[in-house]
């Protein structure tokens, strides 16, 4: 083995470029990777993508940095970018319950409401609602032995409308999937320890909540975005769209000279070749030899990687299953909004039958998008008609989703524009047990330490979750690698 080693990347998505940048960082610490990332598309970044509509920058794949946990933000810092961050504007938001908009529960955004009084003043949920939803005060402890779907806590305890008009449409629009099909451990784990830890689930998330309260860590609403920020919103974006990340990273890995960036290249095999090394069959028919590999493809791209190497790894692998989604970008003339639209979005239940599933009001939400006289709009397709939806003609799709904000926003007239994205496969599908499979993964991987993943298909799908698991990973890489060079260099 040379001095050097080579690591592979396969995937340029946020996990993959953060990875890189991560090993191509190593060399301060004296040893000096040289890194090949191989990317199948044309162009780098994955599902984030920011493009230029009627004039703006807008974000139509992943739209915020989650901030709570750290990667992200700590990541825009080192690139130079924290100084234009920016906070939210308004995070208020709103379900269509019971034939009108009504606000969610300050707080309902991480899963924990801030008291049962909010929930029962905002009228999302009816009196038969509200007294079968009472009866978790009353019920057994919820079994947590074995992970299950969140359907079975959030309905089993509150009912199933409270299901249907809280929590689902959120974790829906997160993750497009119902919460009846949804791990409780991989989607939603605070409420799983709060089931954990308390007989009642209201009960536990009064007390969950309480600390928060007293130390005053919700942010005032309508500050100036910078002061939210260090305040602690729970959201940020950068203005110039979420691909500035991508693009700097991109930047910084050719500046080092130490990172290959193959666009166009799509990896097909992984195969183990003499002195512990690995060859990377290219569907080109070219082959790379690597003393490390990190694939940071979809899970379905990996299994077919790994289907010679690791079969076992590959036949979980191959089990996640991916879910498309579609999103739509409109914007309309503010003299359209026939009555005041308030907050940062709304959210529509899937029992309402609508071609909607969720929109954000981007005008509202972030202050670089507000303008006079322009109202912009990000709406997702409701998951019931995604597969309809990836058939339809774009000014069809547009024309119907705009009828529908008629009757639910009081938008009158037609977009000025309209652009739609189709994500097919975009979404892996959290299922219950989904982090067992993930633990199956990784201990048939066990005999291949310099062969690891990362990515929205393991542990968390949001971008500061793909960027941690990219980072994680370069460090196992470094580590194995490192080991691999030690028992080469005593057995010559």
């Amino acid at each position: 083995m040379s001095h050097d080693p080579h690591i592979v990347v396969v995937g340029g998505g946020i996990a993959g470029l953060a990875c890189a940048h991560a090993l191509a960082r190593s060399q301060e610490d004296g040893s000096c990777p040289r890194v090949t990332l191989l990317e199948a598309d044309e162009r780098l970044g994955g599902k984030i993508r920011s493009e230029s509509i009627a004039g703006r920058r807008i974000d139509v794949g992943a739209e915020s940095l989650l901030t709570r946990i750290p990667a992200a933000i700590e990541l825009c810092r080192e690139l130079g970018l924290e100084g234009e961050l920016m906070a939210p504007a308004t995070m208020a938001t709103s379900v269509w319950a019971r034939k009108r908009l009504r606000e969610l529960p300050a707080g309902i955004l991480g899963g924990l409401p801030d008291g049962a009084g909010p929930v029962l003043r905002s009228g999302i949920l009816s009196p038969l609602g509200i007294a079968r939803a009472s009866l978790d005060l009353l019920f057994p402890r919820f079994s947590t032995e074995r992970d299950r779907p969140v359907a079975d806590l959030i309905g089993g305890r509150l009912g199933r409308q409270a299901l249907d008009r809280l929590v689902d449409p959120l974790l829906g629009t997160i993750y497009g999937a119902g919460c009846d099909t949804l791990s409780l451990r991989a989607t939603a784990p605070q409420l799983e320890a709060i089931a954990r830890e308390h007989r009642s689930l209201i009960k536990g998330m009064l007390a969950a909540r309480a600390p928060a309260a007293r130390a005053g860590t919700q942010p005032t609403a309508r500050a100036g975005a910078q002061a939210q920020l260090q305040a602690g919103p729970p959201f940020a974006t950068l203005p110039e769209g979420l691909e500035r990340i991508v693009e700097r990273l991109g930047d910084r890995l050719r500046e080092t000279g130490q990172v290959d960036i193959r666009r166009g290249t799509r990896a097909r095999l992984l195969v183990r070749i003499p002195q512990g090394r690995y060859a990377i069959g290219l569907a080109d028919g070219e082959a790379l030899a690597a003393d490390g590999v990190v694939i940071a493809a979809p899970a379905f791209e990996a299994a077919d990687i790994l289907s010679s190497l690791a079969p076992g790894a590959a036949g979980e692998l191959a089990a996640i299953d991916y879910l498309s989604t579609v999103v739509v970008t409109l914007s309309y003339p503010a003299q359209d909004a026939s009555r005041p639209l308030r907050g940062s979005g709304l959210l529509v239940p899937r029992g309402e039958q609508s071609l909607l599933g969720a929109c954000t009001l981007l005008s509202n939400k972030w202050p670089h998008i507000s303008a006079e006289g322009e109202l912009w709009l990000r709406c997702s397709v409701a998951r019931a008609s995604v597969e309809w939806a990836l058939g339809m003609d774009d000014a069809q799709l547009a024309e119907r989703l705009a009828r529908e904000l008629r009757d639910m926003a009081g938008l009158t007239g037609a977009p000025l524009s309209a652009h739609v994205t189709r994500w097919r496969n975009a979404l892996p599908h959290y299922v219950p047990g989904h982090l067992d499979r993930i633990a199956r993964i990784e201990q048939h991987l066990k005999p291949f330490p310099e062969v690891t993943l990362a990515g929205a298909a393991y542990r968390g799908m949001g971008v500061p979750q793909c960027i941690a698991q990219g980072q994680a990973a370069a460090e196992r890489i470094l580590t194995a690698t490192a080991r691999s060079e030690g028992v080469v260099a005593q057995t010559r």
